[in-house]
């Protein structure tokens, strides 16, 4: 798993509960629910993190925003300040006490790429930029940007690209008649149901990625959070003999809005169980006042949902040529990652599509795109995915006659 996801989050502690979700979401809770969860976090743990994230700002700037972050905050002008409570899309809200980063420098450039990170509830971005971001000199690079971060990091400087978009569920969510039927049919299998943080079940979905990825592909390093801990919830469809068919993972990027991190399927699941267990999820998190549900992004796009999805929201300083080439190539690849059939997928739950971008400062060259290929180890499931293909399509389904 850690090799995968080269993201650590030390000195976090959860304590476990659970929480079923039956039928059409009624909730079952446990002795200790999954809503009265705490998180602890050990400060000379962090303190190690912070040491590496934080290599241009003193700790003293970060204790003084920890011990009262409603007061101004000290060399920033309030009036270039902006309450933006948004997140770039793979960071998550967490009960941390101060902000950890993921920080990964690129090859082929000096940039630094920031994947994940773990943001307090009380943290705006627009702190994060003034007091880390803005402090990297040799710049940064950040994924899945919405369209308020985009807008704020252009006036600040930084070139923007589209990479991708994402599926949104507006809670309270009905989808059409017929996906609430073919959710009803997953039902019949099983359960789906909130589980507890602890080893038992990060064993079992560890078990399950294994399986889900005979089937659906590798994960890219860095792009989801392989990992199931406090910072995470997890949402299973058990069957009746206690095996998990399917799975969800989701972390908290704004105060009312839940992203979906991973999305589990087992070669062998029946029919309807993601479908039910994406519903059930979305009737629990409405149940508890969350906004928005995001599915999860897709890159690249189809030709006219690119389009569609773009066209009314460009901006006169986004790299608009780079973005449709980096389109194009990643189509050209579609057969190691099928992004066609997660589109189709995603797209049957009639979700608001959303552009996400990445944006960066000072600049996005040909270096950036091509380092942040790399750093995810694309090339090198791009070429296992040939080598696959290959293969299968060298076995032999007869005599070989050879020429001489």
């Amino acid at each position: 798993m850690s090799d995968r996801s080269n993201h650590r989050r030390s000195g976090i502690i959860k304590i476990p509960g659970s929480r079923e979700l039956v039928g059409r979401g009624a909730v079952k809770k446990s002795s200790q629910a999954i809503a009265d969860r705490q998180t602890l976090a050990a400060p000379e743990l962090q303190g190690m993190v912070w040491k590496r994230s934080f290599p241009n700002f003193s700790k003293q700037g970060w204790d003084t925003l920890g011990e009262d972050h409603n007061e101004k905050e000290d060399g920033i002008d309030q009036a270039r300040t902006h309450s933006i409570s948004q997140l770039p899309r793979s960071w998550a809200r967490t009960k941390s006490v101060k902000p950890v980063f993921n920080q990964v420098k690129l090859p082929f450039s000096a940039l630094a790429w920031i994947p994940n990170a773990e943001i307090p509830h009380h943290y705006s971005f627009d702190q994060i930029y003034h007091q880390y971001l803005s402090s990297l000199e040799d710049g940064f690079v950040l994924q899945s940007c919405g369209l308020p971060l985009r807008d704020y990091l252009i006036k600040r400087g930084c070139q923007v690209a589209a990479m991708g978009a994402e599926a949104v569920l507006d809670l309270p969510w009905r989808g059409k008649r017929s996906l609430r039927a073919l959710a009803r049919r997953g039902r019949r299998n099983g359960i789906a149901r909130e589980v507890a943080c602890n080893e038992t079940h990060q064993q079992k979905l560890t078990q399950l990625i294994r399986n889900a990825h005979a089937r659906q592909g590798p994960l890219l390093k860095y792009t989801e959070r392989a990992e199931f801990d406090a910072a995470a919830r997890c949402f299973v469809f058990e069957t009746a003999e206690n095996q998990w068919v399917g799975a969800i993972t989701l972390s908290m990027d704004a105060p009312n809005s839940y992203h979906t991190e991973l999305l589990l399927r087992h070669p062998d699941a029946p029919v309807g169980i993601m479908e039910a267990l994406i519903t059930s999820i979305a009737e629990q998190l409405a149940a508890e006042g969350v906004s928005h549900l995001s599915l999860g992004s897709v890159t690249p796009l189809p030709v006219a949902e690119s389009a569609r999805i773009f066209v009314p929201h460009r901006h006169t300083h986004e790299l608009w040529t780079r973005s449709q080439l980096t389109f194009r190539l990643g189509r050209m690849l579609n057969f190691a990652f099928n992004a066609e059939g997660l589109w189709q997928f995603k797209n049957k739950f009639s979700p608001r599509w959303q552009p996400l971008y990445l944006c960066a400062s000072p600049r996005i060259t040909w270096s950036t795109i091509i380092g942040l290929v790399s750093a995810t180890g694309y090339f090198n499931v791009v070429g296992s995915q040939l080598l696959r293909s290959w293969s299968t399509s060298m076995r032999p389904s007869g005599t070989l006659a050879f020429r001489s």
